[in-house]
């Protein structure tokens, strides 16, 4: 109905004011006596009538008009909302692009930095929370890959494979308390061991066996020393957060923070030695 109104209105508005002007005509061939007469209560009786229908006919329109406006401005809104959406959607999508393509551009700076043989792998599952932190990737023995092997990713050590199945492995992350890996002080050359110091809190690695004489401070950065030639030298394993010195033993430990973050690893390369493939 209000469609309707809104339609023809200006119509409806047309046939009343014709109604009028033949009313007005049919005065005029009246005689003159009656014709003014006729007139005057012509222009008495439709005057007041042709006032109100004008004025709430303008009025219904103006109302009907900003009922319809506010409709399409919903619909305008409810469009805007759904756009917004796929555009949130669109820019979630590029940021995961993003973040692979930045993970991968340090993979292939950590190739290039240290030039071994690798065999990249992805994540299949992880077990970084239970009894062993461990995880398991997509190749295994048919692919190539030793018992042992150094497994690294953009950002330094992650661990080394421990179990081997025909196409994909097990890999004992160096956060796990039964890891160790021999390391060096980058600043001082200090040694020592790099061992698995994970809580359920916090997924750190203890920097042990270092002589209560050797200059470790926090921020010194940790690599691997390659003298137990499970990984080869330089590569990172983490930073120093806090140094404890006990008054009477020979030997200081650290807290390392790993430099790999390992509650987002995804891309990760299996380190192939040249004397394991012959």
């Amino acid at each position: 109905m209000a469609e309707i109104l809104r339609k023809y209105r200006s119509l409806i508005v047309t046939v009343l004011l014709l109604i009028f002007s033949l009313t007005s005509l049919y005065s005029h061939h009246q005689p003159q006596e009656e014709r003014s007469a006729m007139e005057r209560a012509t222009v008495w009786l439709t005057t007041p009538i042709q006032k109100a229908i004008v004025y709430i006919w303008a009025g219904v329109g103006i109302i009907w008009d900003s009922y319809f406006d506010l409709v399409d401005a919903r619909q305008l809104a409810g469009e805007n909302g759904y756009l917004l959406t796929l555009s949130n959607l669109r820019i979630r999508e590029l940021e995961a692009v993003e973040s692979e393509n930045a993970r991968l551009r340090r993979l292939l700076e950590f190739k290039q930095r240290h030039p071994y043989k690798y065999l990249p792998a992805r994540i299949i599952g992880t077990d970084i929370l239970g009894q062993f932190r461990t995880i398991t990737i997509n190749i295994g023995a048919d692919d190539g890959v030793p018992q042992l092997a150094p497994v690294v990713n953009g950002d330094g050590v992650v661990g080394r494979i421990y179990a081997l199945s025909s196409h994909s492995a097990r890999v004992l992350l160096i956060i796990d308390q039964n890891s160790s890996v021999d390391g060096v002080i980058l600043r001082t050359r200090s040694r020592g061991i790099i061992q698995g110091n994970a809580s359920d809190e916090r997924l750190e690695c203890k920097f042990a066996y270092s002589l209560r004489t050797e200059d470790i401070e926090v921020g010194d950065e940790i690599v691997t020393s390659g003298i137990d030639r499970s990984f080869p030298p330089g590569m990172p394993l983490g930073r120093v957060e806090q140094v404890f010195r006990s008054e009477g033993g020979i030997f200081q430990d650290a807290i390392v923070h790993p430099a790999v973050d390992f509650t987002r690893l995804e891309e990760i390369m299996v380190l192939i030695s040249t004397e394991t493939q012959h």
